[in-house]
């Protein structure tokens, strides 16, 4: 298993961004279950820590495969930008002092905080994971085989024609 410690870095961040998402599903959920509010940005959060908690689940596991050469790239560089866009709507609405008296429960702003690092967590850990995921798979592309030259001719074994008895 080549590139062990890129794999368990990717596995790591895989974890936090699981993490992440769980727990942003769970207080967005309280938030649901608990007040009527529905706003755009408290279903945006929810659909996508929900989408990502489910999809990341399997993720974790795909560093372990030996065939495994970083392909959940593009998928980290997907969800960088969609936990980005949660993370500007959750400053939006709850970092200022109008956090009180922004629906849902205006007495819970240590909950809307929470999601608000959270989700900058999972922003932060999806960089990071682009980053990783990208070395993995730029070390799988080195070629493996060496083109070897036949000694005095300058020619590659590929190029030589072959002796003809005649």
């Amino acid at each position: 298993m080549e590139n062990v410690i890129l794999r368990v870095l990717a596995m790591a961040f895989h974890f936090m961004i699981f993490s992440s998402a769980v727990i942003v599903t769970g207080i967005t959920s309280f938030f649901f279950n608990d007040f009527t509010f529905r706003g755009v940005h408290v279903e945006y959060h929810e659909v996508i820590a929900t989408i990502t908690m489910v999809l990341y689940l399997v993720a974790m596991l795909l560093p372990l495969l030996n065939r495994y050469r970083g392909y959940f790239m593009p998928v980290n560089f997907i969800f960088s930008y969609l936990w980005l866009t949660a993370f500007i709507f959750a400053a939006e609405d709850w970092s200022t002092r109008g956090c009180t008296r922004a629906p849902p429960g205006s007495d819970k702003c240590g909950l809307k905080r929470t999601v608000e690092a959270f989700t900058f967590l999972a922003f932060f850990f999806l960089l990071c994971n682009i980053f990783v995921e990208g070395l993995l798979w730029w070390a799988h592309r080195k070629p493996d085989t060496v083109v070897k030259e036949r000694p005095g001719t300058g020619h590659t074994e590929e190029s030589a024609t072959p002796a003809t008895q005649g």
